[in-house]
């Protein structure tokens, strides 16, 4: 056995040698000849690895869909620019042709499969503003089992040949006393990149123009964003996270637009307890009338409606990215969201400047959004995590919904007992994504009929998640109804839950799940909206909280608690509401509701409405006008 070991190594390491040698042996050329090859390689690489990114990014590694963006030369192009100017300024920074394949080829190729892997794990593309949630993202991934496709293999041996390759043959050098035209050639690129960039990457009326959708569904946001290549699409999806100033902007013009909305305080005897609670991948599912159901998931949930003020709320987001329904809540901004790199307006500053106490708690880790830090700079007193208090309460990675609503009553019999006003926003992880795909425990809701096995258990495993939590608020619910002090409590969902790849399970049941047709939007980012008050509220108030609420954005929902408490409430949640008059959902894809209408095209009138409201907007977002203490 020793000696058997001992041939394999020696042969290995005579292998090994073989290649050193070769990789110490390049061929003699002249100057001439050595620039023409090192050019001509490095060539071929950029194509390779433009072609390369393409293929990665066809989502499925099909001919059919890579042959496709030959066909479209604009495409093409903006796939290729990236990668040209990537590698030309790695190699005149390191005048090393090996080094300036592979370095870029590195990140590019992490980012082609982190956008892959996203896609096929979460549904949705890998976009810049991604770049703001790698702790997320890495949190998340371990939740799921990744299954490396034979295309990763094959580009980390293209990688490693086509380094080793340029390492051997493209051996020529910018002579050190022409320095200069390696700084010309670097201060080129990066004004060849930023000019290209800035006038066709933020291009919105050129990126739409682009359609490469005979192999590819336009209308699925993971496969719009594929049929145009990942580069092109990524870096498009800069502009978003940049977010400049909107045309026309001035702070004097939002300020004018604002000062005919003076800020209101909530009257001193109106000041009812406030407690609200995102309830994760939250949605009722019963609405759709394609679904099999044999058993109701829902009955408590509407048994509870009948006595709440209850509508719709329109997401942006489905299965994911919980964070932009909780912080368009919190602050009244439309999608993206802003980083909230320092203290930000919000309503949580308005409470607390109202008299307010401010927490809330969450059964996760506090790491996840950045909300340990980012909570804080919206303004609350307090907020619970796993790390230091649920943590106390189970052995699970997060608490169920029947410790989380246990502990949110608890919490707010301590937190009151003193007669402050008290506001508090919590957000729940039961229901969380990925589902059990191969085993369905718990009750049936909706038989198999034709559904695969996998889609089978993903449903009523989610449905029983549902279920539970209906029970769970419920129970919550009617641990208040003969407390003393008024309180009412705000529920919503924050998202639609993923069903598949590219929500495929939902066009298995028949719903429609093409995104960014009209009908599709409203199936897949529709979740609810319910607000209950106990005995004191409602005579306080003098308010009948079972009627029917409006449709609208999530982040004119605590404005909607407000108009119907009577309550005006601060400058930009009173001009929020003058804007929902006309528009009362902005969808991250420009779909909005229009007159009780989704629509992709805005009216004369509702498009000075919505240009007004980004200015105003982008005001609030970025002028700080609330105590830092």
């Amino acid at each position: 056995m020793k000696t058997k070991m001992k041939s394999v190594w020696q042969w290995l390491k005579d292998i090994f040698k073989r290649l050193w040698l070769w990789m110490k042996t390049p061929p003699t050329l002249s100057p001439r000849r050595n620039l023409l090859l090192t050019s001509g390689l490095l060539l071929m690489a950029i194509i390779g690895m433009t072609a390369l990114c393409l293929m990665i990014g066809t989502l499925d590694f099909s001919r059919g869909r890579f042959s496709s963006y030959f066909h479209e030369p604009t495409i093409l192009l903006l796939n290729f620019l990236p990668v040209f100017l990537l590698i030309a300024f790695t190699y005149f920074a390191t005048n090393r042709a090996w080094l300036a394949y592979l370095l870029p080829s590195i990140v590019l190729l992490v980012m082609a499969f982190v956008n892959y892997f996203k896609v096929t794990l979460r549904g949705d593309p890998f976009v810049a503003y991604d770049f703001y949630e790698v702790g997320e993202a890495a949190g998340i991934l371990g939740q799921y089992t990744i299954v490396l496709p034979i295309w990763f293999f094959i580009s980390l041996a293209l990688l490693i040949v086509g380094a080793l390759v340029l390492l051997r043959y493209a051996r020529f050098r910018i002579p050190k006393k022409r320095w200069w035209i390696r700084v010309l050639a670097l201060v080129l690129c990066i004004a060849f990149g930023y000019g290209t960039w800035s006038v066709y990457y933020t291009d919105n009326n050129l990126y739409v123009r682009q359609k490469n959708y005979s192999l590819f569904n336009e209308w699925k946001d993971a496969e719009n964003h594929a049929s145009h290549g990942f580069l092109y699409s990524f870096l498009h999806s800069i502009n978003a996270v940049l977010q400049p100033p909107p045309e026309g902007y001035s702070e004097q013009k939002a300020l004018e637009i604002l000062s005919a909305y003076p800020d209101a305080d909530i009257p001193a005897e109106e000041r009812v307890n406030i407690v609200v609670t995102m309830l994760e991948s939250f949605s009722d599912l019963s609405v759709f009338d394609e679904i099999p159901f044999v058993a109701d998931p829902y009955a408590e949930y509407h048994a509870l409606l009948e006595e709440c003020y209850h509508g719709s709320l329109i997401a942006d987001t489905i299965g994911g990215a919980t964070i932009n329904a909780e912080r368009a809540f919190l602050t009244g901004f439309t999608y993206p969201q802003p980083q909230y790199s320092i203290t930000t307006n919000s309503f949580v500053h308005y409470l607390s400047e109202q008299g307010y106490q401010t927490d809330g708690s969450h059964p996760g880790h506090d790491w996840f959004y950045s909300r340990n830090i980012i909570n804080d700079r919206l303004g609350f007193d307090r907020y619970l995590f796993m790390e230091g208090y649920y943590e106390n309460l189970t052995d699970e990675e997060h608490a169920a919904d029947s410790i989380f609503f246990s502990e949110l009553a608890k919490i707010y019999d301590e937190e009151t007992a003193d007669g402050e006003p008290y506001f508090s926003f919590s957000v729940s992880y039961q229901n969380h994504s990925p589902y059990d795909s191969e085993n369905m425990t718990g009750t049936e809701y909706v038989s198999q009929e034709d559904l695969p096995d996998e889609a089978y258990c993903v449903i009523n495993n989610y449905l029983n998640g549902v279920a539970d939590t209906g029970k769970q608020i419920a129970a919550y619910v009617d641990s208040f109804r003969d407390n003393s002090e008024p309180v009412i409590l705000l529920f919503y969902g924050d998202h639609k839950p993923t069903f598949g790849t590219g929500n495929c399970y939902y066009e298995q049941m028949g719903i429609n799940a093409q995104e960014r047709s009209m009908e599709g939007c409203k199936n897949l980012y529709t979740t609810p909206y319910f607000i209950w008050a106990n005995d004191a509220a409602k005579e306080l108030l003098e308010l009948d909280f079972s009627a029917q609420g409006n449709t609208i954005s999530p982040a004119f929902l605590m404005a909607e608690l407000f108009e119907f408490c009577g309550w005006e409430g601060p400058a930009w949640m009173q001009y929020q509401r003058q804007v929902r008059s006309t528009i009362s959902v902005f969808h991250r894809d420009r779909i909005f509701m229009v007159d009780g209408c989704l629509t992709d095209i805005l009216t004369p009138e509702a498009q000075a409405v919505y240009d007004e409201f980004a200015i105003v907007q982008y005001y609030e977002r970025t002028t700080l006008h609330v105590s830092k203490e």
